[in-house]
């Protein structure tokens, strides 16, 4: 059962950090793709470093000793950055929204 814990961790973190790699490239496809670039570039390093150190996790998990120090930080880290530019990318959605539903000059659209 160890075993296979440890394996859906890799498996899971290698996914997490593929799927911010792909944003990297692409803002369209970022898990959080409202805001400005630097909102989805530092969600993009969050998943990247979240992924990493999970995956890392299940390695150490796998050979049966204990994670390194670093780990702990940076997967903090990693979690942090994702709730910023998540909090960041719903709060320009809605001024976004809420300026087209007046008018204003930062709907999209206007000139």
């Amino acid at each position: 059962m160890d075993a296979l814990h440890g394996v859906l961790l890799v498996a899971g973190g290698l996914l997490v950090a593929v799927v911010g790699g792909q944003s990297w490239r692409r803002k369209s496809s970022a898990p959080v793709s409202a805001g400005p670039l630097w909102v989805v570039r530092c969600g993009t390093v969050g998943w990247v470093l979240l992924g990493c150190s999970v995956a890392s996790l299940g390695g150490y998990s796998l050979a049966g000793s204990e994670e390194d120090w670093p780990l702990g930080p940076v997967r903090g880290t990693g979690l942090v950055l994702m709730l910023i530019s998540t909090a960041v990318g719903v709060v320009v959605r809605l001024r976004r929204r809420y300026a087209a539903r007046r008018g204003g000059r930062d709907a999209p659209g206007r000139v």
